[in-house]
C-alpha cells in the first residue's frame, strides 16, 4: 500500500459543523478542483467524479459508518484502476472550539508503475481538497 498525506488545514467550523459537513458526500464536489472534475453525482453516502485524464473515482460510505471517536472518518473508493481507501481526519485546534483542523490520508494500492504515474496528481488533489476546506471555512 501507499499512503499518500494531504497538508493538515486549519477552518473556520467546530469539529462537529465539520463533521456533519463531510459526512454528506455530496458536500465533495465544491471541495474539487473546477475544470479538472466533471460528471460529479453524489448522494449522502456516495460521491462518483471523472478527475482529468478520464479517470472516474467513487468514494462510499456505509449508511451505518459515521465518525470515529478519535475524529476519522473512512471512505471506500473504487472506479479508479488500484483500489484505496481516504480516510479523513477531524480534530478541535483552538481553545474555544471554534476552529479545526482537518487532513487526507489515501492508502492505495498501487504497483510502481502505477505509483510513479499517480502519485503527484492524487497528492494535488488531497491538497486541493483540504485548502478548499480552508477557503470554504476561513477562521
Amino acid at each position: 500500500m501507499t499512503d499518500i498525506q494531504s497538508p493538515t488545514v486549519q477552518a473556520g467550523l467546530s469539529p462537529a459543523d465539520m463533521r456533519v459537513h463531510l459526512l454528506d458526500l455530496r458536500n465533495f464536489e465544491s471541495l474539487l478542483p473546477q475544470g479538472k472534475v466533471k460528471d460529479f453525482v453524489g448522494s449522502e453516502t456516495s460521491a462518483r467524479f471523472t478527475i482529468q485524464g478520464g479517470v472516474n473515482i467513487e468514494l462510499s460510505r456505509p449508511e451505518d459508518r459515521t465518525w470515529a471517536d478519535d475524529g476519522t472518518l473512512l471512505l471506500d473508493g473504487g472506479g479508479a484502476p488500484f483500489s484505496f481507501h481516504l480516510t479523513i481526519r477531524v480534530a478541535e485546534s483552538s481553545d474555544s472550539g471554534d476552529v479545526c483542523s482537518a487532513d487526507v490520508l489515501c492508502s492505495a494500492d498501487l504497483n510502481p508503475f502505477l505509483k510513479m504515474m499517480a502519485q503527484k496528481p492524487l497528492d494535488a488533489l488531497f491538497s486541493y481538497i483540504v485548502s478548499s476546506l480552508s477557503r470554504q471555512f476561513p477562521t
